[in-house]
């Protein structure tokens, strides 16, 4: 069978396919991965072929920041995923569709443009969540923004435009969504893994200071610039110096680590790590509650402190407190000392030692 995967050209909209693409190569199928060039390298180092099709994410912010720019952060983002992205991406997933004939296109809620390029083709369609049960016009696009594509290749658009499919594969366990559903089609729970990077390694001198009887605290403000600007980590890096941890703080990589200024011994700061191999030696995750970041963690067996500060993230900071399984710093009180005591009141069981540092 041939499948067409598809995501919006952002590594938090990637990566939740991935594991599910790498899944179907396994089991043999013929696996092809639609998004943005910017993302095919972390489509190919994955094991999947990776196809051109849409923006990549920093043409299609420029071009949201022209055309939007009197619209809030808020707004701005799901008018650049409906009107900058969808139509553009269309045109080249009808061309993919038409030249490789898939059977089958597993794609991401947020992906508007994947559901019409199958419905022209009168394909089977899957859809791929990334957290909670998106909600329309609040945590993805208004599914309307994009009704005037259907009618332009001459269809009455399907209930949500799509973006349910008749499948919905659902990450969220039931403790942080117990009332799970979707408006149309079924849902299907599922767990979100991990990719699998085989040759994925951390540097040896993290290794070593992973290897401290501290506590390890992963520090991630994922990979948008918005959610992770360097002042945030500056307040964050603050409040966890006074501690007795190590700390390994991802940048993101449109963040320069140096830029951060000197840090002690116990901080060591990257880029990129792979997420697999950092959660296996931390003792506890201080992000900004995205999706992927935060089911990782807890798939890991770690407590979390959550910073949220858009998108889905308040939704998945309000689940993990109600589950028991975060603490949450909301924006207005995010401070160095606020992020001390939150990660000192989280119980850690890998260390009998004290959190705070004498001082």
């Amino acid at each position: 069978m041939r499948v067409l995967c598809s995501a919006l050209p952002m590594e938090g909209h990637v990566r939740p396919i991935l594991p599910i693409a790498q899944a179907l190569v396994r089991a043999g199928h013929d696996v092809c991965f639609a998004t943005g060039s910017d993302l095919h390298r972390t489509v190919r180092d994955a094991g999947v072929t990776p196809l051109a099709a849409g923006p990549t994410f920093a043409e299609a912010v420029s071009l949201a920041d022209r055309r939007f720019a009197e619209l809030s952060f808020e707004q701005r983002y799901p008018a650049m995923f409906s009107q900058i992205i969808a139509p553009a991406k269309l045109v080249d997933l009808e061309r993919i569709v038409a030249e490789w004939q898939p059977d089958l296109v597993v794609h991401e809620c947020t992906n508007f443009a994947a559901p019409l390029a199958a419905a022209v083709a009168n394909l089977r369609t899957v859809t791929q969540g990334w957290g909670l049960v998106p909600l329309p016009g609040v945590t993805v696009p208004d599914p309307a923004d994009v009704i005037p594509f259907w009618r332009s290749r001459g269809l009455e658009p399907a209930a949500y435009s799509g973006i349910f499919g008749k499948v919905h594969l659902h990450p969220m366990p039931p403790s942080l969504e117990p009332e799970a559903r979707v408006p149309v089609g079924r849902l299907q729970p599922m767990r979100l893994d991990i990719v699998r990077m085989p040759d994925a390694s951390l540097p040896a001198d993290l290794q070593g200071l992973m290897l401290d009887r501290r506590p390890v605290v992963y520090v991630s403000l994922g990979t948008v610039d918005y959610f992770s600007r360097p002042e945030f980590f500056a307040i964050i890096l603050k409040g966890l110096a006074a501690l007795r941890v190590v700390v390994v703080a991802t940048v993101g990589q449109h963040n320069d680590p140096s830029a951060l200024g000197p840090q002690p011994e116990n901080v060591h700061l990257e880029r990129w790590l792979p997420l697999s191999a950092v959660l296996r030696r931390c003792s506890l995750v201080v992000c900004h509650a995205g999706s992927g970041t935060m089911l990782a963690s807890l798939a890991a067996g770690l407590p979390l402190v959550l910073l949220p500060r858009g998108a889905d993230q308040f939704q998945n900071a309000s689940a993990g407190a109600v589950a028991g399984v975060a603490r949450v710093i909301p924006p207005e009180g995010l401070t160095s000392a606020a992020v001390a005591t939150e990660v000192q009141r989280v119980p850690i069981s890998h260390c009998t030692c004290c959190l705070l540092a004498d001082m």
